[in-house]
């Protein structure tokens, strides 16, 4: 498969959102950050090494040969200038972010002592040690850009709270769970594997199922986490209130994920009967295994599903299968709809560009269509408590 058509299959999955919003099911959004990858992993069970030139199988593959890369607007440019230099103000996602909050521990216990001690020259010391080192936490900086943006709305100084927005939001960005948005699948059991899209909404992190089962439909709520570092003090909240401790791993899990702890968020889980009937929500965790992988847990019932990125391929199969395709038949269309055209009319193009694609990208998947899907049960790093 030659990397032009690639490329068109992950731009046509964007056109496919008015589709998907038209059919009632929630638009999808592909993430900045690569999410629908051209490099092999275990989520991607087609050969992408291959880079060689290929020869056109049919007149539908002819029309992704030569095609001239889009270039790239200064707006998109200068937004990926300014997140790449955002990105070398924070600590990575992993043991180098563990290690940063242990060194944070430690100078926090030495500012008591100081301040106990009396000894004002240590105390400076280690407080400016301390601050330094904290402007590299995303998660922590957030939070603290959070308090001073109400802190300064509070008393009325405009400028100091646009200032806080924009460093709040700097932070956010490099938090790997207000990174998730867009298409996942896990497997639900014996319903099968089902696609799920994360969006946010805030600071909460909402996923609705893409493709659904008999108990919970498709347009439907699976699970939503409030990823909010400032929670609202309320009579009578405890211990469910307070953050939940990463989950520590065994030396082997942590060779396998390349990561000691796992993060986790309280959340809530959607459960229902049969023809979704007598709905509920549980006591769930988001828990994030790495960027490619994490599992929600539905504490109560002890069942807990691992999601991973689809491939382009597989996206638009089970898309397909589930009811996204033209109606009425396709329509022949000379060239593509300009951009700003009605959205009736892109409509119409996605969906007959989602019915021919479809035909060639299945006959990519070899095997099985969900061999490359991770679903937790094969390893014993698999399952976490």
């Amino acid at each position: 498969m030659t990397k032009p058509y690639r490329t068109a299959l992950s731009l046509l999955l964007v056109c496919l959102s008015f589709l998907l919003a038209s059919k009632g099911v929630y638009s999808f959004i592909v993430p900045r950050n690569g999410a629908l990858r051209e490099t092999r992993s275990l989520f991607t069970s087609f050969q992408f090494e291959d880079e060689s030139p290929e020869e056109p199988t049919s007149n539908r593959q002819a029309e992704f040969q030569n095609l001239e890369p889009v270039q790239e607007s200064s707006i998109r440019m200068e937004r990926k200038r300014k997140d790449k230099e955002t990105g070398k103000k924070f600590v990575s996602y992993g043991d180098d972010l563990w290690r940063l909050r242990s060194v944070m521990n430690k100078l926090s216990r030495r500012l008591l002592d100081a301040i106990s001690d009396g000894t004002p020259e240590v105390e400076d010391k280690v407080r400016s040690q301390l601050r330094e080192i904290e402007q590299q936490d995303p998660e922590l900086v957030y939070e603290m850009e959070l308090k001073d943006l109400q802190l300064a709305k509070a008393t009325g100084k405009t400028d100091d709270a646009e200032r806080h927005g924009e460093n709040a939001m700097e932070a956010r960005g490099c938090i790997p769970a207000f990174n998730l948005e867009g298409l996942w699948v896990g497997k639900y059991g014996h319903h099968g594997y089902e696609m799920i899209n994360v969006t946010y909404q805030g600071d909460q992190l909402i996923a609705y199922k893409v493709t659904g089962d008999k108990n919970v439909p498709k347009g439907e709520i699976t699970f939503q986490v409030d990823l909010s570092p400032i929670k609202p003090k309320a009579i009578g909240s405890g211990k469910m209130d307070m953050p939940l401790q990463p989950i520590s791993l065994t030396e082997k899990a942590a060779k396998k994920w390349g990561t000691k702890q796992l993060p986790r968020y309280r959340g809530l889980g959607h459960v229902a009967e049969p023809r979704f009937s007598n709905g509920q929500w549980m006591e769930g965790q988001l828990i994030l295994i790495s960027q490619e992988y994490f599992s929600f847990a539905w504490i109560p019932i002890e069942t807990q599903i691992f999601f991973g990125r689809p491939s382009p391929e597989l996206a638009l199969k089970m898309l397909r299968e589930n009811g996204v395709s033209a109606s009425g038949g396709l329509k022949a269309w000379e060239s593509p709809p300009p951009i700003d055209a009605d959205v009736e009319v892109l409509k119409e193009f996605a969906a007959t560009c989602l019915d021919l694609t479809t035909e060639d990208a299945e006959e990519s998947l070899e095997g099985g269509a969900f061999s490359c899907i991770w679903h937790g049960v094969d390893t014993e790093e698999c399952s976490f408590q």
